[in-house]
């Protein structure tokens, strides 16, 4: 018989369905065919016989596990190392490149041009500087937070200008540096704190 065909009868074979004469073709053509064999233990749920796993197989089974477990813990180890390592060199270089500002560290020039006034800050060369603050009405508050190294040449220069104020309501400007506080009022200097 073709493969064809005993595949077609084998579900009926399975179960108990063909006769005495197509078991017999059946039975004899699965002994000579390897892979209508192999299809009928799939069909039928049988599964050829595993061999038993002897003691050694299993010693060396727990013995990759355990090296698989030693070079886990040591990637593991390594890697949280690089990144304590790499941490350190950020704040290093961080810290070597911001710092605080005080007032000496820039250099002003405030005034008034027409009905405008001005203010303009200028960092030292190679450095840029980092502010905070905001705007309420004709008053500004900011705060010269740090000053960052840019390289070793270059340097920051900010222009502040608005609009002339009225005596009982100046364009106010207040900076607040490390180790002092100004306030300009129309272009002039009409306060000078030292800060604590």
């Amino acid at each position: 018989m073709k493969c064809e065909m005993i595949r077609d009868l084998l579900p009926l074979y399975i179960d108990r369905l063909t006769s005495e004469a197509s078991n017999q073709e059946i039975e004899k053509h699965l002994k000579s065919c390897r892979e209508c064999r192999e299809y009928y233990q799939e069909m039928a749920g049988e599964l050829p016989d595993s061999p038993a796993i002897s003691q050694e197989e299993i010693r060396d089974v727990e013995i990759i596990k355990k090296i698989k477990k030693k070079s886990r813990k040591r990637t593991v180890g390594i890697l949280a190392g690089g990144i304590l390592a790499a941490a350190l060199l950020f704040y290093f270089l961080f810290s070597q490149s911001v710092s605080q500002v005080k007032f000496e560290d820039v250099k002003m020039d405030y005034g008034v041009r027409g009905d405008k006034v001005y203010m303009t800050m200028e960092s030292r060369p190679g450095y840029e500087l980092w502010f905070s603050g905001g705007v309420n009405g004709n008053d500004s508050e900011m705060t010269v937070l740090a000053m960052r190294k840019l390289g070793e040449f270059g340097k920051d220069v900010m222009n502040w200008e608005d609009t002339m104020g009225t005596a009982d309501d100046p364009c106010r400007w207040t900076i607040r540096f490390r180790d002092k506080t100004i306030v300009i009022e129309n272009g002039e200097l009409v306060e000078e704190n030292a800060e604590k």
